[in-house]
């Protein structure tokens, strides 16, 4: 059988030169090497293995005759890379249809994702559709409405992801925390966006839910954790929150049998508000010592000791929100002490926040609910938890299960040593 030529080369020999496996050819990448000749030449091989012989060519037998080519016709097709016009080889008496030919697709999947991901990264509508025409040329079609059809499917994502099963999901540290935004066009205030992360029994970090409201109240918040039990979720071993009344109570009820760890960088921005900017310096270094400095809580016992003598006196006000939740600051040191860093604040979801600021500073106010949940959504999947991880080994394994198990004892006598000390 006489081969099939594309620009002086047969397929096989374009998908070895392009590491593009020739199933798995799509329109765009045709159009990247070859405009409408290697279109047409495409299809001109798809009709030989579909006929099963050459130009020219006949059948050994009329039995296994499949049809016959019937000359071109000249088509029109709209692509990612302008408007096209090529010859396009037809069949007759034949079930024959192209794999590269899709009369009515305007973008392939392909160039929607990239628009999409694009989007989510923060680039606007207007410089979209420059980087585009700076690949593709002048005649590219990319109007406001086709990004916004284009972006209308990360709504549909995140509205099946927001309504998943959880059941399935072991989570070993769940974190809670809130960001204001502007959502609405047209209105004043801020929205609280209420996000849920985890770090799994793998070790493997995952965000489990994303909702809004107009405050950060006990009913907002008893109603995101409530949406989380609802759909499976089991309770962790420990969760993490900042000094949030409402994020509390909705923890202590929905999430009876965890731990609290109270975010210790809230707890000395907390302190530190009450106190003259001139002693900042003095105090953040003594806070430090305790939350950060210490190797075991003994030794942070030793150093909440010192910090009492100090600066009871001095500052009774800063004392009276040091000496608040305390207990809940830490109880990270119960646990491994390689997941301290990653678990006495909520730190990751602060980094987390300001990416969502730095995305909602390009677009300002968002024109629905919907679509602002859809993008903070897609920026929080696309953000770093998939390449981080903690190490969590059969001795971790063992030392949750303990946990566990004497968490009640383990709490009671942390509240002693702390009021003995």
């Amino acid at each position: 059988m006489r081969k099939n030529k594309v620009n002086g080369k047969n397929l096989q020999q374009l998908s070895a030169d392009t590491g593009i496996e020739l199933p798995n050819m799509t329109l765009l990448s045709l159009l990247k090497f070859g405009g409408q000749t290697l279109l047409a030449e495409a299809i001109k091989a798809e009709i030989s293995d579909h006929l099963g012989r050459g130009f020219y060519q006949h059948y050994e037998s009329k039995s296994k005759l499949k049809g016959y080519r019937q000359g071109t016709r000249k088509t029109n097709i709209d692509t990612p890379l302008g408007p096209i016009s090529y010859d396009r080889p037809r069949v007759n008496g034949s079930n024959f249809e192209s794999q590269f030919h899709v009369p009515y697709m305007k973008r392939p999947q392909e160039f929607a994702s990239q628009i999409c991901d694009m989007y989510i990264n923060g680039v606007s509508t207007r410089k979209i559709k420059r980087t585009l025409k700076s690949v593709t040329g002048d005649k590219v079609k990319l109007s406001k409405s086709t990004v916004s059809r284009i972006s209308k499917k990360l709504i549909v994502e995140f509205k099946e992801w927001k309504k998943r099963d959880l059941s399935n999901i072991n989570v070993s540290y769940l974190f809670f925390d809130a960001i204001r935004v502007g959502m609405r066009l047209g209105g004043s205030t801020k929205d609280a966006v209420m996000i849920a992360y985890a770090i799994l029994d793998d070790g493997s970090f995952a965000v489990l839910s994303i909702d809004i409201s107009h405050s950060e109240s006990n009913k907002s918040w008893g109603r995101f954790a409530s949406d989380l039990k609802s759909r499976g979720l089991k309770d962790p071993i420990l969760c993490i929150s900042d000094g949030n009344a409402g994020l509390i109570n909705s923890i202590g009820s929905n999430f009876s049998t965890s731990l609290r760890q109270r975010c210790v960088k809230h707890k000395m921005e907390n302190i530190l508000d009450v106190i003259p900017k001139e002693n900042h310096l003095e105090l953040r270094k003594a806070l430090n010592s305790i939350f950060y400095g210490a190797t075991s809580l003994e030794q942070a016992k030793l150093f909440i000791k010192e910090f009492r003598k100090q600066y009871a006196k001095k500052f009774p006000s800063a004392m009276a929100i040091f000496e608040t939740d305390l207990e809940q600051c830490l109880t990270y040191y119960i646990f491994p002490r390689n997941h301290w860093l990653k678990i006495r604040t909520s730190n990751k979801l602060e980094r987390l926040n300001l990416e969502i600021r730095r995305r909602f500073n390009v677009i300002g106010r968002h024109p629905s609910e919907e679509s602002c949940l859809a993008l903070i959504y897609h920026v929080s999947t696309n953000y770093s938890f998939p390449q981080q991880r903690v190490q969590v080994n059969e001795l971790v394994k063992k030392l949750w299960l303990k946990i566990r198990t004497d968490k009640t004892e383990m709490i009671e006598q942390l509240e002693l040593d702390l009021f003995a000390a």
